[in-house]
């Protein structure tokens, strides 16, 4: 488990983390949100909001159940 971890490298993103390990393509790269390696915590809930809001208001139904699930998650978690 501590070579997995050294193995994945955490990167910041506007709404949480990617932890897909390092030197691994990612076919993900404008979805993030509804990627396996996609992690987001407490901290990021205002944006997650934000993100669903804008998804609500546009109509985009997919996008919007996507940030209701992640918001779910991380409210349910803490």
């Amino acid at each position: 488990m501590r070579q997995l971890r050294k193995e994945t490298h955490w990167r910041l993103l506007g709404n949480g983390y990617c932890t897909r390990p390092d030197g691994v393509s990612c076919e993900y790269e404008s979805i993030c949100e509804s990627c396996s390696c996609f992690v987001t915590t407490r901290e990021f809930l205002p944006t997650l909001y934000s993100q669903k809001q804008d998804a609500d208001e546009k109509g985009h139904t997919e996008r919007a159940q996507i940030f209701n699930q992640l918001i779910q998650k991380v409210e349910s978690s803490q």
